[in-house]
């Protein structure tokens, strides 16, 4: 494994274990941060482990569910997209580029004749 693969590997997992605890604790913010989900009280807000609300879904009443299994969708996207980055990054650098990254220099407008 090259080092980039697996700084992309680490990256794209603390990206995603950052994601899931924004989303956690998003979740917890639209319900007011109820003493029955648990948590870290600190001050007027708590903290949850990422990934928590998963386990608040059987204490929702039945028409806010939809919002844990928006939660779910949102984590599954970021997972997604991680996992086509770092399909990216094992394919190298074979795909065509276009902008700045391949912009010509002094010697290859020379050597297309244009100057």
């Amino acid at each position: 494994m090259t080092r980039s693969l697996l700084l992309t590997l680490l990256g794209g997992g603390a990206v995603w274990l950052l994601t899931v605890a924004v989303v956690t604790e998003l979740v917890g913010w639209l319900f007011g941060w109820p003493a029955v989900f648990g948590g870290l009280p600190i001050g007027d807000m708590v903290l949850y482990w990422p990934g928590e609300f998963l386990a608040w879904r059987s204490l929702l009443a039945p028409g806010h569910r939809w919002i844990v299994t928006v939660a779910v969708l949102v984590c599954t996207a970021a997972a997604l997209a991680l996992v086509v980055r770092a399909g990216l990054a094992l394919r190298g650098d074979r795909g065509p580029r276009f902008g700045a990254g391949r912009w010509a220099d002094g010697a290859d407008v020379r050597r297309s004749g244009l100057l």
